[in-house]
């Protein structure tokens, strides 16, 4: 199942809003990704979308205030969807709420169109095989003062697999745990999964063993054999949501050769969140290969994530208009092709300078007081004196720093020996090494 068009009218702080999935090849769209300020209601997209494929079952779990998904002044929201099935077949689901209603009324309204979802998941519990991660993602049994809910506390699996999204009180499977059982179940053979995308995910470490005597995950880092716990946090955030999301997929489909090839949508709630840039620049690469039949929806804040976009899979929420509506727009381009100072500048992010906000202030007040009409004080002068001293000093626009000389001259002369006869360049093996070092690839 992929979703094809999801629609939003006075759900939240959304009076109306229209997404849709195709490709310009006609088919679904593998990627979503949804930029936007805090407040405009990215989150309440993937709220909505998980809301309405979860099933009746779920909805008792999830819709603890069915009127906070209303819009302040209006008596009703509707959630709908267009769905493409694995056989290629057109569903159509939809979801309304009234203001004051409970769990029965919500039920009864909406009969049709969950009789509908409800037949096809108890045909088969993984068909319309939907998880979602909100914005608190911690790992289990690690709750840090904090009171924590588990699995054990919600009826549906299906609204267990969307849990983190409704509430910050939930945490996430304990990889620890489940691999340790996995590991028990079924052997080392079983943990090949993991391992594998562990691997992939965590750039500088490797999985190393389960040390059963102290129940720990083990991993060999450049400190040596380090446990799960005592990683950074960083890592331990990744690890751990990559740990729920293996262990959801491979529970649901304990039959499968390989469960990461199944169909379904993931929704993620800021996708890069706790990640170094480098992290960043991976993790869209990561998720396609590691589950390269699943869909995704993300909201986003950072450019580097927004980079590698590809056409038609970047949109923005902002609030535009008199009324300052949230707005759904398109990116239009291509974002894996620009650079990333050019994607910063665009509309999509809204900033007027890439300068500091100190060297900002500086051009203004500048500015300010070259155009002021009366005569300046002496301590005006003054002033006017150190801004100009510390925007001389300021980097030029196109200044290219030392570190990035050797790359850029490389990078020129690639492009220029391409657009002469269509072919790579002839380089040297000390001219190789110099491009491996200055691209930071391995020689």
């Amino acid at each position: 199942m992929f979703l094809s068009r999801v629609a939003l009218r006075n759900v939240r702080s959304i009076e109306s809003l229209q997404l849709d999935f195709s490709s310009s090849s006609g088919d679904n769209r593998r990627w979503t990704l949804l930029l936007g300020e805090n407040g405009c209601g990215k989150s309440s997209v993937l709220r909505a979308i998980a809301l309405l494929l979860a099933g009746s079952d779920a909805l008792a779990d999830l819709l603890s205030e069915p009127d906070a998904w209303i819009r302040n002044g209006c008596q009703s929201c509707r959630i709908e969807a267009s769905l493409t099935t694995a056989r290629q077949e057109a569903r159509e689901i939809a979801l309304e709420l009234h203001r004051g209603d409970r769990i029965r009324d919500i039920f009864d309204r909406n009969e049709a169109s969950l009789n509908a979802l409800d037949a096809a998941i108890h045909h088969a519990d993984r068909n319309y095989f939907v998880l979602g991660y909100g914005v608190s993602r911690r790992p289990g049994g690690s709750s840090k003062g904090r009171a924590s809910l588990s699995d054990e506390f919600i009826r549906s699996p299906r609204a267990r697999g969307v849990a983190t999204m409704f509430s910050a009180d939930f945490s996430l499977v304990s990889l620890e745990q489940w691999a340790m059982d996995l590991d028990y179940r079924k052997g080392g053979r079983a943990l090949q999964a993991v391992r594998t995308a562990l691997d992939r995910l965590l750039p500088g470490m490797r999985f190393a063993h389960i040390d059963r005597e102290t129940r720990q995950l083990v991993f060999e880092t450049e400190d040596g054999l380090v446990p799960l716990r005592q990683l950074s946090d960083g890592y331990q955030n990744m690890a751990a949501w990559c740990g729920d999301l293996l262990y959801r997929i491979t529970e649901t489909f304990p039959d499968r050769k390989d469960p990461l090839a199944t169909r379904g949508v993931l929704l993620i709630d800021e996708l890069d969140l706790h990640l170094h840039p480098v992290w960043r620049r991976q993790l869209v690469e990561f998720l396609s290969a590691t589950l390269p039949n699943f869909q995704f929806v993300a909201t986003t804040h950072s450019a580097l994530t927004a980079q590698q976009s590809g056409e038609g899979e970047l949109y923005v929420i902002r609030r535009e208009g008199q009324a300052k509506r949230p707005t759904l727009l398109p990116f239009v381009g291509e974002p894996r092709r620009m650079m990333l100072h050019q994607l910063l500048m665009s509309p999509m992010f809204g900033l007027d300078t890439l300068d500091s906000i100190e060297i900002e202030q500086a051009r203004n007040a500048v500015r300010d007081l070259s155009l002021r009409k009366t005569a300046l004080s002496a301590a005006d002068k003054k002033e006017l004196a150190r801004l100009k001293a510390l925007l001389r000093d300021a980097p030029d626009w196109d200044a290219v720093p030392g570190y990035a000389k050797e790359q850029t001259a490389l990078l020129k002369g690639i492009k220029a020996s391409l657009a002469k006869d269509g072919k790579p360049p002839a380089l040297s093996v000390r001219k190789l090494k110099a491009a491996a070092k200055a691209l930071g690839a391995p020689k």
